[in-house]
């Protein structure tokens, strides 16, 4: 991933891979909100199946460091409960590969089934619990 490039996003077609990168100028929490409305658009209101990959910035509570700021590229590999049982299986296969495809080892996976899971206070609170104090 190339530092300017904020989101990737991805779809599996009949024939191939379609990426879409998009640069949101800055990965705050008004970015992550159109990253999730551009998100909305190409699925089909969170229909269809896709990854998505956000360079997401927070600051947490660390024992001993105090408030952090912590810089995490989330993987969101994007499963609708509603989509098709063969679309969930070749993400689901696929998942692996096209994570390892990105090239960094600092990013974090997680998986979203419906829309309230790809909330900015969702991922926030997902992201310290796992970095922060627990």
């Amino acid at each position: 991933l190339k530092d300017r490039e904020v989101v990737v996003e991805a779809a599996v077609t009949q024939d191939e891979l379609d990426l879409t990168v998009d640069d949101y100028e800055t990965n705050s929490k008004e970015a992550f909100g159109h990253f999730v409305e551009d998100l909305r658009e190409r699925t089909d209101n969170f229909k269809d199946c896709r990854y998505a990959v956000f360079d997401f910035k927070f600051t947490c509570s660390r024992v001993g460091a105090g408030t952090s700021k912590m810089d995490k590229i989330v993987f969101l590999q994007i499963c609708p409960d509603g989509a098709s049982i063969k679309k969930k299986m070749v993400y689901a296969s696929s998942a692996s590969a096209i994570k390892a495809s990105l090239g960094t080892e600092k990013i974090i996976q997680f998986q979203v089934s419906d829309e309230s899971e790809m909330s900015h206070r969702e991922l926030i609170s997902k992201l310290t619990e796992k970095y922060g104090d627990r």
